[in-house]
């Protein structure tokens, strides 16, 4: 415990390796580019998401880990690496002072021209040159976002995944079609330190990445997502921790809807096409209760009920038939109102599987569609008004 205490101690005031970085030792043909891996407490990943780094091919790379209240486990990974590489550097923290903070104090130590972000849950797919491929592609963009996909090792994983292709593909639409993209997944992604710095770095909000997205967007920053490298990201493996984090997220963006409205109305106004499709993709839930809506106020509809409703004042007999045509209109109309919208999804989510090379299964998106996505999305419906009705609300985060 005082061995941990000391390391706390020290690392908290001082950057392991800050006095080996020399200038002379880069590569004058490459830019600089600094990685951040914010950690908090603990992570499982973390030792091997550094050696991938490390591995990786690109050579002006300097790497910060910060760590807030860092556990025994994950003092002994900073032991391991701490001084066998002068391209890699930790800030320890005894107390949370919460990612945010952590990530703009850090980037102020850094000296990259492309800022990389990464949470320290991920793998990375594309092992040796995943550095130099984001330096080629931040030649065309201001911020860039990376594919990713979730590692599929429990049910909620599973149905995690198509959320992940949605999310995926919303992006991609968005950076084929516009140049400009109000949110991104900060699981994983690059951007220029001049754009990080122009629009004041991360605020002090529960949705850093939704935020910061947005605050490029309005000073008309290009976007791009990028389909040649992939990450993969651990998600909850049980439902109190999935809640949780489901909680956190939605209450952010409820938040961030809050706080940037009025420029969400004009993008969308500027690009309706893509924010309906897009809005389409990431909630297929709205689309069936949408087309009841349609339905059941169809105007065919309503001219035969009156009808047979006519008819049953006129023949007593009859006076059963429309309670009977209305119960049995309305199954028939649901039932076909969620087959066509599933199988109009169906299409839709593996045709962008396929196209984005992301992992497709039948039975599992029947599942997701039917039973996961409805109830994710009442859970995100909850949490998105929850800032607008209570100022008081408790969140195990701190920004």
């Amino acid at each position: 415990m005082n061995h941990k205490n000391s390391l706390i101690n020290e690392a908290t005031h001082v950057l392991y390796g800050q006095d080996k970085r020399s200038n002379d030792s880069l590569e004058r043909y490459e830019k600089i580019i600094s990685v951040f891996i914010p950690v908090y407490e603990n992570s499982d990943f973390l030792d091997s998401l550094l050696g991938s780094l490390l591995r990786d091919d690109y050579k002006n790379k300097e790497i910060f880990v910060i760590i807030d209240n860092p556990s025994q486990s994950l003092l002994n990974v900073v032991e391991k690496y701490k001084d066998i590489n002068s391209q890699l550097f930790f800030i320890l923290n005894s107390q949370r002072v919460g990612k945010v903070n952590a990530l703009n104090d850090a980037v102020k130590r850094s000296r990259g021209e492309i800022l990389v972000f990464l949470d320290s849950d991920i793998r990375i797919v594309n092992e040796g040159h995943f550095l130099s491929e984001i330096e080629k592609e931040m030649l065309e963009t201001d911020i860039l976002d990376i594919k990713k996909e979730v590692i599929k090792d429990s049910f909620i994983s599973r149905m995690v995944n198509y959320e992940f292709i949605s999310s995926n593909f919303v992006n991609y639409l968005y950076s084929k079609f516009t140049g400009r993209c109000l949110g991104i997944n900060g699981s994983a992604f690059a951007i220029k330190r001049n754009v990080f710095e122009e629009v004041g770095g991360f605020s002090r909000v529960i949705s850093e990445d939704l935020d910061l997205a947005i605050k490029v967007a309005l000073k008309d920053g290009y976007f791009k997502f990028y389909d040649k490298i992939k990450i993969q990201t651990k998600c909850p493996s049980n439902w109190r921790t999935w809640f949780n984090q489901r909680k956190r997220w939605s209450i952010g963006v409820g938040l961030w809807i809050k706080d940037h409205w009025r420029d969400l109305i004009k993008y969308i106004r500027k690009y309706p096409h893509i924010a309906i499709l897009s809005f389409i993709i990431l909630f297929p839930t709205f689309i069936p209760i949408l087309l009841s809506y349609f339905l059941s106020n169809f105007l065919g509809y309503k001219i035969l009920n009156f009808v047979i409703i006519f008819l049953a004042t006129k023949f007593p007999f009859l006076i059963a038939f429309p309670f009977l045509f209305s119960i049995s209109l309305f199954i028939l109309s649901s039932i076909l109102n969620f087959i066509i919208s599933f199988l109009f999804f169906l299409f839709l989510f593996f045709s962008f599987s396929k196209k984005l090379n992301l992992d497709f299964n039948f039975f599992e998106f029947t599942v997701y569609y039917y039973l996961y996505q409805p109830f994710a999305f009442f859970v995100l419906i909850v949490g998105m008004i929850t800032p607008f009705i209570y100022r008081k609300y408790k969140l195990d985060w701190k920004v």
